[in-house]
């Protein structure tokens, strides 16, 4: 399963720096790839494949998450999706 995150950061360099510091938090929620993008207006997002959603979501909503976060420097805007559905045009 993909889940996908969205956020506000203060600098795209600093959190691409320290997003790479988070892979035993990332293996811990069953994360066996990462992938990163970011924009021109600091919005970064993270597509993560997971096999396993329920613990994915509890390591997420546990305060190690939020301080992951405030270290990688994100200001804001985070919006999590869970990618359930696909086409195939």
């Amino acid at each position: 399963m993909l889940i996908a995150v969205r956020a506000e950061v203060e600098d795209v360099d600093a959190w691409r720096e320290g997003f790479k510091t988070h892979g035993d938090l990332f293996k811990s929620q069953g994360v066996s790839v990462a992938y990163m993008g970011a924009t021109e207006g600091n919005s970064v997002i993270g597509v993560f494949e997971t096999n396993d959603v329920d613990e994915f979501m509890r390591v997420f909503n546990d305060p190690a998450t939020a301080e992951a976060m405030a270290n990688d420097k994100i200001t804001g805007g985070v919006e999590l999706f869970v990618l359930d559905e696909t086409f195939t045009p």
